[in-house]
């Protein structure tokens, strides 16, 4: 029951509480029984009305610290948009949860898409090697880099580096591309 019809009955309740008491103290030969009862009836409808203006402060107070987490959430969101490298939220088997601008970039697809879709879609190699990887990495509470091979939407595959944390049922990465240059030149040095 909303708390706006709780104070309507409240109020009516009240009303007819009223029309009763004025009826039996108009009677001569009022009767005791009627008049406590009458009596305890104004009582619960006293505390009724008390619960009542709780529930209303109660519901303004959610009210309130809704309209906080919404702003929090508004400001967490900008922040997590802006970010300029790639960055997902994804469930342990690599579902999608949260894709910022820049990961919606890199992969080549509108970030409403990304949502819901597999990371490992998007993997060049071993996809079960990948899965188990990923597995390994979200029983860790540690960031592990993590590279491979990404193959974005209607492009050519490159080498990025994640750096990925498990947090409490989700995994969260920071996808980077990695320089084709500097990858040459560490296989260089280290032949060397």
């Amino acid at each position: 029951m909303a708390v706006d019809a709780l104070e309507l009955q409240l109020a009516s309740a009240q009303q007819r509480l009223a029309t009763l008491q004025r009826r039996a103290s108009a009677e001569p030969a009022e009767s005791k029984l009627l008049a406590r009862a009458l009596k305890e009836a104004e009582n619960l409808l006293e505390e009724l009305r008390a619960a009542q203006e709780q529930l209303v402060e109660a519901r303004s107070r959610v009210e309130d610290m809704q309209g906080e987490l919404t702003k929090q959430y508004e400001k967490y969101w900008e922040l997590f948009d802006a970010m300029p490298d790639a960055y997902l939220v994804t469930k342990p088997d690599s579902t999608i949860v949260e894709a910022n601008r820049a990961a919606a970039e890199l992969f080549n697809v509108s970030q409403r898409f990304l949502i819901g879709k597999p990371l490992s879609v998007f993997v060049c190699q071993d996809r079960s090697g990948f899965l188990k990887t990923l597995e390994s990495v979200s029983e860790q509470t540690r960031p592990t880099e993590l590279p491979f091979r990404l193959r974005p939407r209607e492009r050519a595959p490159l080498e990025v580096s994640a750096s990925v944390r498990a947090d409490g049922g989700s995994v969260r990465w920071v996808v980077r591309p990695v320089d084709a240059r500097v990858v040459a030149e560490e296989a260089r040095n280290s032949s060397v």
